[in-house]
């Protein structure tokens, strides 16, 4: 090949391949970790994605719906190693002045009902994530890593709803037969991943790297 026929050929690969995108810009996550028999268990806030004005919105007097997904990434970027979810159904009754949550997580048998009086008390439900079971340990990515959310309101996507809700049905991480595959973890890493739509009510957040040590790994 001479050499105007590979330059050619290197400027038509240049054009064909995609550029690299940047991870989409996230909001600081305050997050701990710890090791619960041999599981990784994380107390996460998320606070920052329910800021007045959208906590005012769910006041609508609609059935307003949040999906959570959380994922451990490795620091230095790649594909999730575990991840769970939650889904949450918001109603203000009008007449009562209240509201009630509806709490739909992959730790529970069963939706959990709770009813709350006032905007701040729904802001300190919605941002309490606490004793997360992200999986076992061995999952975990063999550096540092990163927890990672996004935080959706009434998701537009159908897509995302199915696919968090068959994470919710069948965690990946749980460790047991037959549990959810690995493509519904793929899913759930490109949603992340994914810079939000314009109109999107998105929130991604991302927490500082944890050391293994942290959770008693070498």
């Amino acid at each position: 090949m001479n050499r105007a026929a590979a330059a050619a050929a290197l400027a038509a690969a240049l054009l064909s391949t995609p550029p690299a995108r940047a991870a989409p810009r996230a909001a600081p996550l305050s997050a701990s970790v710890a090791a619960v028999k041999d599981r990784l268990s994380a107390t996460l806030d998320l606070g920052p994605a329910f800021p007045d004005e959208a906590i005012r919105r769910l006041g609508n007097g609609l059935t307003n719906v949040v999906a959570v997904v959380v994922v451990v990434v490795p620091e230095d970027g790649g594909p999730p190693a575990a991840a769970t979810g939650r889904v949450v159904e918001v109603l203000y009754d009008v007449w009562e002045e209240g509201y009630t949550v509806t709490v739909r997580d992959a730790r529970l048998p069963r939706p959990a009902r709770r009813t709350v009086n006032d905007p701040a008390a729904l802001r300190r439900l919605l941002a309490d994530a606490s004793t997360l079971d992200l999986g076992p340990l061995l999952l975990l990515p063999p550096g540092r890593f990163r927890l990672e959310a996004r935080v959706e309101v009434n998701p537009v996507s159908r897509e995302l709803m199915e696919r968090t809700r068959e994470l919710l049905a069948n965690p990946v991480v749980s460790g047991r037969p037959g549990a959810g595959s690995r493509s519904v973890l793929g899913a759930m890493a490109g949603f992340l991943l994914r810079d939000p739509a314009p109109g999107d009510d998105v929130v991604l957040l991302r927490s500082r790297p944890f050391a293994r040590a942290e959770v008693g790994l070498p």
